[in-house]
């Protein structure tokens, strides 16, 4: 009876479903979230994530001003997984409407520390009048420090306060640019290692308001990838996609012929195309030329995604056509993570844009552990330029004197301490202005630059 009674004892264990620990059992429902995904004129998405122990998972909205009438929507997909991330997706909304929302989990409703809140996008119904003015807020390289893993002495995650001075700022939506988590080596070795790290990074209460109270839109670089310099090759590539896109909430994620991560939206006046730098990238090692022609097999963005991005230019008429890429774009230096390294397709998209004369482009890009403005002119194009955030709470860089000194730099906006930045535009239609910002952890302005949609355009 003993031998009979152990078997079943150890039996939940051989066939795979762990007892739950002491911990788990104790821990909140609710994991971390509301997170605010994208915002469209009749819909939004709203995430957020629950503990092993949920059962049922429902969202409640009104109308601000309609506390009598209410909507309500079942979770129907799979809950009861060591990670639990969930997806609402609201439809049928009022355009440039606030509304108000409670998660109930487990049938009851979950105490929110603020008011869970969204307004849906306005509608410009009159095409000749002015576009209206927007801000948003853009930073990368967020590494949050790990006693368990990390060396011991000068840590390399900064303040965080950094974060909460980014949601006392009223914007638009918030656009992260890359090394958002930093996946340590025991993490990026198992699809339940990335998992762990993007939920832990994403319990952390500093990222509570900031995620919460506006929009968010995100790309990604190496470390929320895998590793360091990690490309194409990456083993549990497939894997990383769909973990970032379970704790992001872009509109889309690639093409029906491409898994990737890229996407793009509108706002106002202006289109952003986020860009998947990683899941097509060669390796850094690889030649960039062959016999002293571009080596067209060292891809950066992949030829289905260049492909998509040239088409979305072609069909935009926005004032400003921002691209947001992990890496710098502009950059001539000789850092391996530079895209002008992989020539082939640098300049493949140069001359598309000058053969075109699409106007307007802007890059925004994460990285480098500092900002900077970079600017290039194609030929027989426009100068155009880069903007660099970087980084948020990761160790700032020490510069060489080469970097110091870079030419293509636009004077006074190098800035070399924690930070982010804050984009501006306004004006009225045909004098739109975009201003950009680097602002400290203490709301401090570091740097500024300002660019009049004139200078963007093909002489």
């Amino acid at each position: 009876m003993k031998k009979l009674l152990s078997l079943f004892l150890f039996l939940p264990m051989l066939v795979g479903i762990p007892f739950l620990p002491a911990k788990a059992q104790t821990e909140p429902l609710l994991i971390s979230g509301p997170m605010l995904g994208y915002s469209e004129h009749r819909s939004v998405l709203i995430w957020y994530e629950v503990n092993q122990s949920v059962k049922t998972a429902m969202l409640r909205y009104w109308e601000k001003d309609n506390t009598e009438y209410f909507y309500e929507m079942d979770y129907y997909g799979v809950l009861g997984s060591p990670y639990n991330p969930i997806k609402f997706e609201l439809v049928k909304l009022k355009l440039n409407t606030t509304y108000h929302f409670e998660i109930l989990l487990n049938g009851k409703v979950i105490p929110a520390s603020r008011m869970n809140a969204f307004t849906t996008k306005p509608h410009q119904a009159n095409p000749e009048a002015d576009p209206y003015n927007f801000s948003f807020l853009a930073g990368s390289c967020m590494y949050f420090n790990d006693p368990v893993l990390d060396i011991q002495g000068d840590p390399y995650g900064q303040d965080t306060y950094i974060l909460r001075t980014m949601a006392s700022m009223a914007t638009s939506f918030n656009l992260w640019l890359g090394d958002n988590v930093y996946l340590r080596p025991s993490d990026y070795g198992s699809k339940a290692g990335i998992n762990y790290r993007y939920s832990l990074q994403r319990r952390s209460p500093v990222l509570s308001d900031i995620l919460a109270s506006r929009p968010n839109y995100a790309i990604w670089d190496d470390h929320d990838f895998g590793g360091d310099n990690f490309d194409r090759s990456f083993e549990l590539k497939s894997s990383s996609q769909e973990i970032f896109k379970n704790y992001w909430g872009n509109k889309s994620y690639g093409t029906e012929w491409d898994n990737g991560i890229f996407s793009s939206f509108s706002w106002s006046d202006c289109d952003f195309f986020l860009m998947d730098d990683r899941s097509h990238r060669a390796p850094n090692l690889l030649k960039d030329s062959i016999g002293g022609k571009p080596n067209c097999e060292k891809e950066f963005f992949g030829a289905v995604q260049l492909s998509w991005l040239k088409d979305k230019l072609l069909g935009s008429n926005a004032t400003f056509k921002f691209i947001a890429v992990g890496n710098q774009v502009l950059n001539l230096g000789g850092g391996t993570e530079y895209m002008r390294n992989y020539s082939c397709e640098f300049t493949e998209l140069m001359n598309f844009i000058v053969s075109y004369k699409i106007e307007g482009i802007v890059f925004l890009s994460g990285d480098r552990h500092f900002s900077e403005v970079i600017t290039y002119q194609p030929k027989g194009g426009y100068k155009m330029y880069d903007f660099t955030c970087s980084a948020l709470t990761s160790r700032p860089r020490t510069l060489s004197d080469k970097e110091k000194a870079n030419p293509n730099r636009v004077d006074g906006t190098l800035v070399t301490a924690n930070n982010f930045g804050r984009f501006d535009v306004s004006g009225p239609q045909g004098n739109r202005s975009l201003k950009m910002v680097t602002i400290d952890r203490s709301g401090v302005i570091l740097s500024s630059f300002t660019l009049n949609e004139k200078d963007l355009k093909m002489k």
